[in-house]
Formats: structure tokens, sequence, C-alpha cells
């Protein structure tokens, strides 16, 4: 799928969601203390790759766009939840272009909302048993609460390794953290969720959830990517922001295996400080590793042969996948995730 088709695809499922959104979030007296705020980072110019991967799914697989529909929307709730609480957790400043909600509003009442969103998810997951009988919905039910806890098992995973400075990780741990805290809510729930409605067989969804690992773990390192060299009018959050915070990211690990020991002593204690206590000089001086050890071409690659893997198993798909415009998105994904600029 050409650039443009697949970015009028996002725009056309953004739509359709935040119509759905905007129903699910109650318009009563405490819309100007909460709901409003709950709607906040939704309105921002997200990309809305969940909700859109969920009924791509489910639309190529022969399912009405009805009966996806309100599940698509509560996986745009609870990624907005996510982020709410990942931006005060990493202390960040910006969050698609504007000041996170915690720097606006302050952290209580940040997490009251995060909370929130989180609640409104219930409601929509329970009317399933009625759209889409009690099996399916029963079924979405138990995925949803999979993703959940494996995310927060992600997060904890890198919580951990920033409290405690760990770098004596390897590739595979980084993959592991991913899995969980970004592959499962991003692609993995998405596709399963989108196939179940659809009436997918076990073997179709044992394909779709490969293709959502390695798609997942390539749209990671990208973000990582992104996130110290991609432009920052476009990318929508701070640039340098994984080395302020002193994320285990795949390129922060490939460069300290590189550096020289020194120079990884010093990062170390750079990486292990405070963002408040970090100076632009110390930040400055990581870049300079990252770039000098070849760390962002050595994730690029590793991103390139993911996403080579997640086109094989979409290409397999097509022996029980019919062409239409939601097949073509579900392949146009592979690409864009590896080329996309924010």
């Amino acid at each position: 799928m050409q650039t443009a088709l697949l970015k009028q695809y996002l725009e056309e499922c953004r739509t359709l969601v935040l119509d759905e959104i905007h129903a699910i979030v109650p318009d009563n007296r405490y819309r100007p203390i909460l709901y409003d705020l709950v709607l906040d980072y939704p309105l921002r110019m997200g990309k809305a790759f969940r909700p859109a991967l969920c009924m791509a799914t489910c639309r190529a697989l022969g399912g009405r766009l009805e009966d996806v529909l309100p599940t698509a929307a509560v996986l745009e709730l609870y990624h907005n939840a996510f982020l709410v609480h990942d931006d005060i957790e990493d202390r960040s400043l910006i969050r698609r272009g504007k000041p996170t909600l915690h720097l606006d509003y302050g952290v209580p009442i940040a997490i009251n909302v995060g909370d929130s969103i989180f609640a409104l998810c219930l409601e929509p997951l329970l009317d399933n048993t009625r759209i889409l009988g009690l099996g399916k919905a029963l079924t979405i039910l138990q995925i949803i609460a999979t993703m959940a806890r494996e995310s927060v098992e992600g997060q904890a995973m890198e919580l951990d390794w920033i409290r405690h400075a760990r770098w004596d990780l390897r590739d595979r741990d980084y993959c592991l953290m991913c899995y969980k805290k970004s592959c499962w809510y991003t692609f993995i729930a998405p596709t399963q969720i989108g196939g179940v409605i659809s009436g997918a067989t076990p073997r179709q969804l044992a394909l779709l959830r490969k293709y959502a690992i390695y798609i997942g773990l390539a749209f990671q390192i990208q973000d990582d990517l992104l996130n110290l060299e991609a432009d920052e009018a476009k990318y929508g959050k701070e640039i340098g922001g994984d080395l302020w915070e002193g994320k285990h990211t795949l390129i922060t690990l490939h460069m300290m295996r590189q550096a020289a020991p020194k120079e990884v002593q010093r990062a170390r204690g750079i990486l292990a400080k405070d963002r408040a206590e970090k100076t632009e000089a110390e930040v400055s001086y990581l870049f300079d590793l990252v770039r000098r050890y070849d760390s962002l071409a050595y994730a690029r690659g590793v991103a390139h042969r993911l996403a080579l893997k997640a086109e094989q198993q979409i290409h397999r798909a097509r022996e029980w996948m019919p062409d239409s415009v939601h097949r073509d998105f579900l392949s146009g994904m592979v690409a864009h995730v590896i080329t996309r600029e924010r």
C-alpha cells in the first residue's frame, strides 16, 4: 500500500474511533474536571495504529465494522491511559507536540485521568456479550487481561533496569521487555482481537501472532531510533528523551558493548543520574558515543530483519486472506513502521 493510501486508511480509522470514544466518555457534571482531560490525549494528533490494526484484521477476514469498532476504541483508550502513566514514570515533557498532562495539571490529576480511562474501558467490553455473544466477548476479555498484565510486567522490567543501573543485558533481554511492554498492546492484542471477532481459526490466529511479534519489535526499535534522530516537529516528542531518562534501548545496549572501558564507566555514571541532574554536555557525550560506534545503524539493521520476517508472515496469510484494502493495510504497515517519521 502506498504511503498516502496508508495514511488515509489510518485517518479514516482514527475518525471512526474518535466518534466511538466520544460516545463512551460521559457528558455529565464531571466533564470539566475529569472527562475533558480524558479526551486530551486522544484528541491530539495520534496515529491510531492499534484500532486500525484491529479493524483491518477483522475486516480483512470478512468481519463487520460495527462488530469491531467498540473494542477498537477500547484499545485506543488503553493506549492513552498507558501514555498518561508512562509520561509520569518517565518524567516526559512532551507528548504529541504538546506538554504532557502531568506537566500541565500536576501528577495527582494526571494519575486520576489515567485511572478513569481504564475504568471507562470496562463497559464496552462487557457490552460485547450483546454484540458478539458470550464466547467471543469472554475471549476478548481474556486477551485484554493478558495484554494489561504483559504491559505492566514489561514496564516493571524497564523501570527495574533503570533503578539498578543494569547494563549487563543482551539483545534478547531487550526484545523480551519490548515483547511484553510494547508488542502485546500495540500489535498482538489488536490483531488477535480482530481475528477473534471475524471468526479466525487457531491456525490463522497463530500466524497473525507471529506477524504481530515481528512487526511489534521492529516498531519499537524504530521508535528508539526516532527518539535520537527524528525531526522534533514531526516526531511530536522530545528528541533524546531516552538518554535523559536513562532508558535501556537496543541502541544504548550496543553502544555500551562496543565502547572502551573508560567510556563505559563515564556513560554508566551519566545514565544512572536522575534526569534533573544530567547536563546538556553529558547527554551530548552519550549522543557522540552512539554515533561513534554506529549503534544507530546496528539497531536499524535489526529492525529491518524483523520487518522482513513480519512481511513473510503476512505474505503467507494470502492463502486465506482475500485481496482487499484491509489486507493491503496490514502488509503496508510492515514498511511503514521502519520508515515512519513519528
